[in-house]
């Protein structure tokens, strides 16, 4: 499907000539350059890495995305290498290391959590929120049903936030696994926590009132359905410090969905780099008791 050219009616109905046109252009590009610049990415654009329709701003059909991946990549760039710790409960930890299979769970478990919703809200994407013949948000089933994903943290933690992964997330007699994990999927990303509650990421917000109000267009990040997944408030959420694997699904293609009746999720094999793009290696585990698991398996007392 091609763009539709970047037509000679400009926003206001005055008919440009060429050369005003191309002059137009220049200075969109140039708004946006120093806005990039102005938060601090510094690579610039030129004319040919964008398209310019008749109602919108992207890189969506160029071979390389260089404005949205200098965005993307600013905000939440991709880990290849990283050794992360995941807390769980006794019997997933079990089930993990004696059947040498690690679950990528469906983001729509988390619905109630404002996944995804927070970002679409705070970011006023009105695609994604409006109702669809269920009354139920759009981005629900556009985006919610495909993503799959797992949660890691930093293995750097204050007392307080053991505390609270321990608690949360491994309470009672739960176990922490530290997993080196590596990533040929660019979607290995820190999570972006929204600081006060309704202010956007200062670059897009920016971005997008400068081409909507200077030049009646709207501005489209490539990629943004995948980014959503990689923010939550700071506020109920910034503690966790969260490292995020994710996995789109597509049908016929790649690992496909399991469903245990109850949830859906993909599964990945330990010490082998998945088709999902990930090599899951559990280099620890740590507990109040020793789980049933392979002697193979390193394990210390929680607290040790």
């Amino acid at each position: 499907m091609t763009a539709a050219p970047f037509f000679h009616v400009m926003p206001h109905g005055d008919l440009m000539t060429p050369i005003k046109e191309i002059a137009v252009m220049h200075t969109l590009v140039a708004d946006i350059n120093t806005i990039l610049a102005k938060n601090g990415i510094y690579d610039k654009i030129t004319l040919s890495d964008i398209t310019i329709t008749e109602k919108t701003v992207s890189d969506l059909v160029k071979p390389n995305a260089k404005l949205s991946d200098a965005i993307s990549n600013f905000f939440w760039p991709s880990i290849t290498d990283a050794t992360v710790y995941h807390y769980t409960s006794r019997s997933a930890g079990e089930n993990i290391l004696n059947t040498g299979i690690f679950r990528f769970n469906n983001i729509s478990n988390r619905y109630s959590d404002g996944e995804i919703l927070t970002f679409c809200e705070t970011h006023d994407l009105k695609g994604y929120l409006e109702k669809d013949e269920n009354n139920e948000p759009k981005y629900k089933h556009l985006i919610m049903t495909n993503t799959f994903y797992s949660s890691f943290t930093d293995i750097s933690l204050t007392k307080d936030q053991e505390e609270y992964f321990w608690r949360n997330f491994a309470a009672c007699d739960g176990v922490r696994l530290k997993i080196q994990i590596t990533a040929s999927n660019p979607n290995f990303r820190k999570m972006h926590y929204e600081q006060t509650k309704g202010k956007p990421i200062l670059l897009l917000s920016e971005l997008t009132k400068c081409i909507r109000e200077k030049y009646n267009r709207e501005f489209i990040l490539k990629g943004i359905s995948r980014l959503c997944s990689f923010y939550l408030s700071g506020t109920d959420y910034g503690i966790e410090n969260e490292y995020r694997a994710l996995y789109r699904v597509w049908e016929g293609f790649g690992p496909q969905p399991k469903n245990d009746g109850t949830h859906s999720y993909i599964e990945l094999p330990l010490d082998e780099m998945s088709e999902c793009g990930y090599r899951l290696n559990i280099v620890e585990v740590q507990a109040n008791k020793k789980p049933a698991m392979p002697n193979s398996y390193a394990f210390s007392k929680r607290g040790a």
